[in-house]
């Protein structure tokens, strides 16, 4: 019944829009009546009747209703599902394996495995000495690997030091939903809620993290390089480069206190705390070489004493630097004399130069 009144109404219409513009064209249904006013009063009318009537009997099928719910149910259920070969799965990512540790030459080792985390998720890959408590300085190597088709593999530089001589060692592979791209953190959750499974962990933070850490014997034959350190007891006592070399000694022992030792008169007196200076100066540089290279004497009290040095302020980069230091022979603060005693300037130690 709506389709008639429809198709009524659309007639209607066109009789108006006829009647408005050539009502001679209507004389075969209105006769002598053929106006304009009289077109627009009847099919004006009957367009307004007719498009009511369609409206009234007209009614929204259950069917209608069905599938929009069932549409929008769906489309809540899907928020944290995926679509594969045409089956829904819920999201969710628990595997992480390691498959091969291959040793090349000493010198690198290759670590690949497998996972379900989707592609372009980034990973740590890395590589210690087995045991080593949380608190030690980090002595290992670890690097950041690309998801590709459920595989990933990394190629590591075997740290050459002694900690690394003798094993085991430990591979360790570390997925964080921190860091990822947008697609990833959709896919994983926020706060990785979408990681099951027994390698699964709560960080401090409060978002989870998936992580493998294995058990090695592996036969490495590790050469540290080798670093010539000069000893004070090669110096004569009471010269400039005696001093320099119990100084930079006392560098390497981390012992600050001796440094103020043998540290220049003057430069202690204008310091209010110079022992916990040369600590921040040089906590941070462990040092491995130290070699005098040139002795330039300026007066009886004063001595520039150039060395090269080798230590390493980041994990597994050793920096060699070249260091001019003054040496300063003073019996007080500000009184420089020949019957004084030897202190090493530690100011004109801050410039290092870079030796390739």
């Amino acid at each position: 019944m709506d389709n008639l009144f429809l198709i009524l109404s659309l007639i209607s219409l066109v009789g108006l829009i006829v009647g408005l513009i050539k009502p001679s064209s209507l004389s075969w249904f209105l006769k002598e009546k053929a106006t304009r006013k009289n077109s627009a009063m009847i099919f004006g009318a009957a367009t307004l009747i007719f498009f009511v009537l369609f409206g009234i009997t007209t009614k929204p099928t259950e069917t209608t209703n069905k599938q929009s719910t069932s549409v929008n149910q769906q489309q809540g259920q899907n928020q944290n599902k995926v679509v594969k070969n045409d089956t829904v799965d819920i999201l969710s990512y628990s595997t992480l394996q390691i498959v091969e540790i291959n040793p090349i030459d000493n010198k690198k080792i290759l670590i690949s495995g497998e996972t379900d985390l989707p592609n372009g998720a980034v990973i740590s890959v890395g590589f210690d000495v087995w045991g080593r408590a949380g608190s030690d300085l980090y002595i290992g190597v670890s690097e950041k690997q690309t998801i590709a088709n459920g595989k990933f593999s990394a190629t590591l530089s075997i740290p050459q030091r002694e900690e690394f001589k003798i094993g085991p060692y430990e591979v360790s592979i570390l997925f964080t939903p921190r860091g990822q791209s947008d697609a990833i953190v959709k896919l994983v959750g926020e706060n990785g809620e979408n990681l099951t499974g027994n390698l699964v962990q709560k960080s401090s933070f409060g978002f989870n993290t998936m992580e493998i850490i294995e058990k090695k014997d592996i036969n490495l034959s590790i050469t540290p390089p080798t670093y010539t350190f000069q000893s004070p007891n090669e110096f004569s006592n009471g010269t400039p480069e005696r001093v320099l070399a119990e100084y930079i000694l006392a560098w390497k022992n981390q012992n600050w206190n001796e440094m103020v030792d043998f540290s220049q008169k003057t430069w202690k007196d204008k310091e209010s705390d110079p022992t916990g200076l040369l600590e921040a100066w040089y906590d941070f540089k462990t040092l491995k070489g130290f070699e005098i290279k040139n002795v330039k004497k300026i007066s009886d009290v004063t001595s520039d004493i150039t060395f090269i040095v080798n230590y390493e302020a980041f994990t597994n980069q050793i920096s060699k630097k070249q260091i001019t230091a003054r040496i300063i022979k003073e019996t007080a603060p500000y009184t420089p004399s020949v019957d004084g005693k030897w202190g090493v300037n530690p100011v004109s130690m801050l410039r290092e130069d870079d030796i390739k």
